[in-house]
Parts: C-alpha cells; sequence; structure tokens
C-alpha cells in the first residue's frame, strides 16, 4: 500500500467512529509480541480521549499516536506512535505527530515527554525536526539491555511563568 492521493486527515481517535482494530493490527505489526493490548487502547480512548490520534486517508487509518498524562501537570508522555509498515519514510508519521502536537499546545499542555531506542535513528531524526531534544541517556529502562533515550519537547513556556 502506498500512501494515497486522497489527503491526509489528522483527528482524535474515537472509538465509536473508527475501528479499533486498525490500531491493534498497526501496533502487532511493529511489535508482534511486545505489542500494547488492544484493552489498553479502549482504556486511553476512554480515560484520556482528548490525547489520543490517528492519521488516515479516506478508508484506512495509517498511523496513530497515543498520549497519557505525567506527573508534572500539562505534561504527557508521548507513550506510542506508530505508522503502518508499509507507509513508513513517507511523511505520515510526521504530519501525524505535527498535527497533535499543535492540538496538544491548543489544549494548554506545555511539554511532552517520549522514550526511543537509541539505534532507531529515523525516529529520532523525526522527533529531532518536530523540537524535541535528548535529555537523558537510561540504561535498563524497559529490563536489561533495553536502553532508551528520554526526548523532551516544550511545547510552550507556559509552565515556566
Amino acid at each position: 500500500m502506498k500512501v494515497p492521493n486522497t489527503p491526509l486527515k489528522t483527528e482524535l481517535f474515537n472509538f465509536k467512529r473508527h475501528d479499533i482494530a486498525q490500531v491493534v493490527a498497526i501496533e502487532q505489526q511493529l511489535y508482534n509480541d511486545l505489542a500494547y493490548p488492544e484493552l489498553l487502547f479502549y482504556q486511553a480512548v476512554h480515560q484520556w480521549p482528548s490525547s489520543q490520534f490517528i492519521c488516515r486517508d479516506a478508508d484506512n487509518i495509517l498511523a496513530y499516536a497515543m498520549y497519557a498524562p505525567a506527573e508534572k501537570a500539562n505534561t504527557l508522555w508521548l507513550m506510542s506512535a506508530a505508522v503502518k509498515p508499509n507507509c513508513q519514510g513517507r511523511g505520515v508519521g510526521t504530519k501525524l505527530l505535527s498535527d497533535s502536537l499543535r492540538s496538544l499546545d491548543e489544549q494548554g499542555t506545555t511539554s511532552i515527554l517520549l522514550s526511543v531506542a537509541p539505534n532507531n535513528a529515523a525516529a529520532v531524526s523525526v522527533y529531532e525536526k518536530l523540537g524535541f531534544e535528548v535529555i537523558e541517556t537510561a540504561e535498563d529502562y524497559l529490563g536489561q539491555g533495553q536502553h532508551r533515550l528520554i526526548m523532551q519537547r516544550k511545547i510552550t513556556d507556559k509552565d515556566s511563568l
């Protein structure tokens, strides 16, 4: 599947309008046995409805981004962002993240945190393009030998006032 000729649209994920199975399928294609379970996606949509996003063409969900509250007020974690494998490298993920960051800024979010594998150069590059900076290298972050870069993007300076 190529990125469609129809315009891409980023929107809040709403399980009443959208097929959650498409989001779960993207997750499973990318992460296999380490994929988040379907139940987590239902919980996220119910618990944090204003911070779950999808990017779609006219018919299909091509990517999703799942944000969750952090300990600090007005700060979210990007828990997962994924693009269908056959749509990667075509700007779908960048559009999704750029649009979702803009929406979160409008909602009053001041900072986004994420973790990414240090060897995932493509993802690190996209995150840096979107204004994320490495703030920590965390060894064994997701278990033995699972090192991560912790990156942060301050959306606004609202929290420094």
